[in-house]
């Protein structure tokens, strides 16, 4: 399901060149797991998730059909969702690098 959110999210972009923007406007923005306990699984489709989202959300900003605080807004959004996987990326990689000591 994943895969096919992927590709319907790079045919829209592809697709859509002219600036009556067929896309609907991107809702919120999906949440990331905690990194502190995902498993490896939740974070692989958190990233799949997340870059769908930013995709879509750059295509629909693409269509210049937003006046510019709903353009900001949008971009508001794709940045924060990015800085938190990034976040969570990071915290996920250094609970899962730790080494058992005794």
């Amino acid at each position: 399901m994943i895969k096919a959110m992927i590709a319907t999210a790079l045919m829209l972009v592809a697709l859509n060149t002219s600036a009556a923007c067929s896309m609907k406007r991107p809702g919120e923005a999906p949440l990331m797991p905690d990194g502190a306990v995902a498993s490896k699984e939740e974070m692989y489709e958190a990233q799949l998730v997340a870059e769908s989202y930013i995709m879509l959300a750059e295509a629909y900003m693409d269509c210049k059909v937003m006046n510019s605080r709903q353009h900001r807004a949008l971009a508001a959004r794709v940045s924060t969702l990015a800085e938190q996987y990034d976040e969570e990326m990071t915290e996920f990689r250094v609970r899962t690098s730790m080494v058992a000591v005794k």
